[in-house]
């Protein structure tokens, strides 16, 4: 694939979902005071994210997402609008769902999206990020200067590998 608005593989759209997913269920995991909820109706936009890995790994999609860094939904689509992967979790835990058979439950968001990319990132802090509000979280950096047109840039430093994550929604 080239460039991150090519179409996603099966695999590279539940590697995305799950990314994101991690995120979500390690900053939930991090003590915050209060975490903010999707607004009504959730965020929906396009999401891309970017692994340095050996070789590097690129994926976008189209994205749902709905809930909070506790209890949420998070829904990956193709450029044509078909269902890639539906990711859930709740404290009792995480699932996916392939639209292939049972959803596949695990302990967590991170040990969901860790197992599929191998890499976890903080997906948690999204909610925060969607929202405006710069969350630190250790090993990466926000960028939310376009954040009123509806645009934002996180950046894992480390551990490696180095991880680029892109969203963009309608504000």
């Amino acid at each position: 694939m080239t460039g991150l608005s090519s179409s996603l593989t099966r695999r590279g759209a539940l590697s995305a979902a799950l990314t994101l997913a991690v995120a979500v269920g390690t900053w939930g995991l991090t003590g915050c005071a209060v975490a903010p909820s999707a607004p009504p109706g959730g965020w929906s936009g396009r999401i891309a994210l970017t692994l340095a890995s050996e070789p590097a790994q690129r994926w976008s999609a189209a994205f749902d997402l709905e809930g909070s860094p506790t209890q949420g939904t998070l829904r990956l689509y193709t450029p044509l609008g078909q269902t890639l992967a539906t990711v859930g979790w709740t404290a009792d835990g995480a699932w996916l769902d392939r639209g292939d058979g049972a959803p596949t439950r695990y302990p967590d968001v991170a040990t969901l999206t860790a197992e599929l990319t191998g890499a976890a990132l903080p997906v948690a802090a999204l909610f925060d990020w969607l929202a405006g509000v710069a969350r630190d979280v250790p090993g990466w950096r926000v960028d939310l200067s376009d954040h009123a047109a509806g645009r934002l840039r996180a950046q894992r430093l480390a551990p490696p590998p180095a991880a680029d994550l892109r969203l963009t929604w309608r504000p």
